[in-house]
């Protein structure tokens, strides 16, 4: 008897970021501003804990909106696993969603890089595992929202410093 296993369906998102390494990395992992640009313009952040260092565990409590349907998804958590921490450079973490059905589809695999551009930042998100290309393509919109949130928040936190 043979076992089928479904190709791994993987999504890369690259963006530019108009800030230094060092404080891209920051945002990325830091709580406060984390609360702050995390997820698409359809979620909040409502908590955000984060032990970071390899074996660390990160857990977001987020409130949001199916990107596809537009349907409350209520109150659900983001958790997972640092498996690399190299700041400012590199983050690889596991990635699973718990307490709603229609989000939880088991553990995949963020990895991040942030690449120095002469005083701009290279993110480069390479999201392994999705179960299939509809939820790939929901964390597209998602990945996508996170990074317009981001650049927006770091622009505003320079423009105020």
């Amino acid at each position: 008897m043979s076992t089928k296993v479904a190709p791994d369906v993987t999504l890369r998102v690259i963006r530019l970021i108009k800030a230094p390494r060092e404080r891209v990395f920051a945002a990325w992992t830091t709580p406060d501003d984390i609360m702050k640009w995390f997820g698409p313009e359809t979620c909040e952040i409502l908590s955000a804990k984060v032990d970071l260092q390899v074996g660390g565990e990160y857990h977001f409590r987020v409130r949001g909106q199916d990107c596809t349907s537009g349907k409350d998804m209520g109150e659900v958590d983001l958790r997972g696993t640092y498996r690399e921490v190299k700041k400012p450079s590199r983050l690889v973490y596991t990635w699973g969603w718990q307490g709603n059905r229609a989000v939880e589809f088991g553990e995949t695999v963020v990895t991040v890089d942030f690449l120095d551009k002469e005083g701009f930042t290279e993110v480069q998100i390479t999201h392994d595992r999705f179960p299939n290309n509809e939820v790939r393509d929901k964390h597209n919109y998602g990945w996508n929202g996170c990074l317009d949130r981001l650049q927006k928040h770091l622009s505003e936190a320079s423009s105020s410093a």
